[in-house]
């Protein structure tokens, strides 16, 4: 009980700091919009152009059969409805070429013998050939190769189960064939006829779906980022060893002070956030209901808490105060960009994507993307609530070591 009445203290105490500090609350508000936003401005100018024209994919048809050419014509046929992708028949001398000129993203093929591996349960494989010069467009191909690769899977599944019943029947060998091709026509119809593959396994990059409202977002999550940041920084007191010695002696922890900064910073960044969020969508003319205000602003306070706690960790475990501030802005600097906020996360190299999923703020900002312009209804907080407990767990013995330490 104590504890949380010098708590409570140290938090009247920081906001009357802050109340002192008008022409700092100021600078803070305006500085972080001004030049974030004159950054995503520049970022987005580099990224949106290039993704103007679709992706140019070549097909190869090296089996020459009426499934694959029927793969083929179907596929060709999907994708011309699509303002994202082109696929288009070539022979593999022209996919050759059309790669070394640069002017196609991928080139796949349908190899010899697909038909036949098919209906005999055989092991099917795609290859794929990307150009090293359009390592993103190949990366969005990939999936659709991938996703061709399954489905194809299926189906193989569903005519063998047939063909397997088939052969226990006195049915023509040539009967039986055909009953195959039917049934791999009607699955093929319903995965590729209906426009299934192209629109469920094509990666979505909001960026370039809808580049004002996704930049724009991005742009307030990295105010609100600085913001809070800011706010923690100029909450910062010098104090003398006298001080800090008499503040001992009152029973007053290091601890206690930290989360009293920790709760000041966070109440008045997710103010102005919600008050810069509103202006948002507001000016977006987004339909935004309160439900959804709700789960958006508990992911915001979420993540707000988590990179707080780690800009406390720094301030406690390290010893010299400006190697602190140089830290923590660069850890901040280091949550931005991994989130996707500055640059699309589709833009990482692969071998970073696979990391991408576990870390917290390309959760939380994923999760605001779906919510803000996807009209996502529904919300996990999991894997945000697990680090937040974490976090506060871990700054907990920090704080716990710091002051056996400092005895």
């Amino acid at each position: 009980m104590q504890s949380i009445r010098r708590i409570l203290f140290f938090t009247n105490e920081y906001l009357k700091q802050l109340k002192k500090k008008r022409a700092t609350l100021l600078l803070l508000f305006l500085f972080p919009l001004v030049l974030i936003g004159l950054l995503v401005g520049l970022v987005a100018g580099l990224i949106i152009p290039a993704e103007n024209a679709p992706i140019r994919v070549a097909l190869v048809d090296e089996d020459q059969t009426k499934e694959s050419k029927l793969i083929s014509t179907l596929l060709t046929e999907a994708a011309s409805d699509q303002n994202y992708i082109e696929i288009f028949p070539a022979s593999s001398e022209e996919a050759e070429l059309l790669i070394e000129r640069n002017e196609i993203s991928t080139t796949f093929s349908l190899p010899k013998n697909f038909t036949e591996d098919l209906y005999e349960g055989e092991s099917v494989t795609i290859p794929m050939v990307g150009n090293p010069a359009r390592p993103i467009d190949s990366f969005i191909a990939k999936q659709l190769v991938d996703s061709l690769a399954r489905y194809i899977a299926a189906a193989q599944a569903n005519i063998l189960v047939i063909n397997d019943y088939a052969k226990e029947t006195s049915m023509p060998r040539d009967e039986r064939m055909e009953m195959m091709f039917d049934q791999f026509v009607d699955f093929t119809l319903f995965t590729l006829g209906k426009d299934k593959l192209l629109d469920e396994e094509v990666l979505k990059n909001s960026a370039t779906m809808s580049p004002l409202h996704y930049f724009v977002l991005s742009g307030w999550f990295i105010v609100f980022s600085v913001w809070l940041l800011s706010f923690y920084i100029v909450l910062e007191k010098e104090e003398s060893k006298a001080m800090a010695t008499r503040l001992k002696l009152f029973g007053v922890s290091v601890g206690q002070r930290v989360a009293g900064r920790l709760i000041i910073s966070l109440v008045t960044s997710s103010l102005l956030a919600g008050l810069a969020f509103y202006v948002m969508i507001k000016i977006l003319q987004i339909d935004f209901y309160a439900v959804d205000m709700m789960r958006f602003g508990l992911f915001a306070l979420l993540y707000a808490f988590i990179l707080l706690c780690g800009i406390a960790m720094i301030d406690v475990l390290l010893p010299l105060k400006k190697i602190v501030l140089f830290v923590q802005c660069l850890f901040v600097f280091g949550v931005v960009v991994v989130s996707g906020a500055l640059i699309p996360t589709l833009y990482f190299p692969q071998v970073f994507q696979e990391w991408i999923p576990y870390l917290f703020s390309p959760i939380a900002l994923g999760w605001m993307i779906d919510l803000l312009l996807e009209g996502r209804n529904y919300a996990d907080f999991t894997s945000l609530a697990i680090y937040a407990f974490s976090a506060c767990i871990v700054l907990w013995l920090s704080l716990s070591w710091k002051e056996r330490w400092s005895r």
